[in-house]
């Protein structure tokens, strides 16, 4: 069980490179105190627990776990690489209610040696950590970006799939329409016919008659049938039309997020 303890006041170190803000706090964890540095990112816990990974293993640096922290043994602090240590990294969210905001502490903790308060690095390694943490910052906002952009490519590629598949369904409806009118028209042909075929029966031939308006019925029922399904054809395709109308907007929302989050990317890079 661990809980972090922020200190008042604030150690910022500002980057020509990048305005990041690491700082001096307390981390309390299985009834000792610690002094860390800490840093908080606009991410999830998640997308900066895989950044910090990833990041780190880019370095050549596998991390294992202890307790609730990621580990990262015997990694350098300094870019002279003189200062080696095992960085244990808290990772949590800031709060319930602000599930975005996460904070990230780094403890500095003697090589191979147990986390207990006796084997923890001096205040000069704290001082490290800091400077590591804002290293660190652009890696992890230029990383949680480009998850936001892949799910966000990946919502507009599901709305353009589903856009694209109303327009096929309205070119099947369309078909099935020009194929219900041409039937109608046959239908009416044929009705014509067999009204003259009724008309030249003899009056008398009462089973002829009972054959031919038999087959007028058929084709009455027919004509009902096929009314029934152009009917029905023409409902599909007005609510074809109207959802063709909603997922177009659709696609247009999600290209404009898209662009947003590539022009934030963008100034977030001219901005290091």
């Amino acid at each position: 069980m661990r809980r972090l303890l922020p200190v008042c006041i604030p150690i910022f170190f500002i980057l020509p490179s990048l305005h990041a803000q690491s700082y001096n706090s307390n981390l309390v964890f299985q009834k000792n105190q610690y002094t860390v540095a800490s840093l908080q990112v606009p991410y999830e816990e998640d997308v900066v627990t895989a950044a910090i990974k990833d990041y780190m293993s880019r370095k050549g640096f596998k991390d294992s776990r202890y307790k609730d922290f990621v580990v990262f043994r015997s990694m350098p602090l300094d870019s002279s690489r003189t200062i080696f240590t095992d960085g244990y990294f808290d990772i949590n969210r800031k709060s319930r209610s602000e599930k975005d905001l996460t904070i990230i502490s780094l403890l500095p903790v003697k090589k191979d040696q147990p986390l207990l308060a006796a084997n923890v690095e001096d205040s000069t390694a704290i001082g490290s950590a800091i400077i590591f943490l804002n290293n660190l910052k652009p890696f992890i906002l230029e990383y949680g970006i480009q998850q936001e952009i892949i799910t966000q490519q990946e919502a507009v590629g599901k709305a353009q799939s589903k856009f694209v598949r109303l327009k096929n369904d309205s070119g099947d409806i369309a078909k099935k329409m020009r194929g219900y009118e041409s039937d109608l028209q046959q239908n009416k042909i044929d009705q014509d016919k067999e009204s003259k075929e009724i008309l030249k029966t003899a009056t008398g031939d009462n089973e002829a008659l009972e054959k031919e308006h038999k087959k007028m019925g058929k084709l009455l029922d027919k004509q009902a049938d096929l009314q029934k399904k152009l009917r029905n054809a023409q409902s599909d395709a007005y609510k074809n039309n109207k959802d063709l109308e909603t997922q177009q907007n659709l696609v247009d929302k999600e290209n404009q997020a898209l662009n947003a989050l590539k022009l934030k990317q963008q100034n977030q890079s001219a901005n290091r």
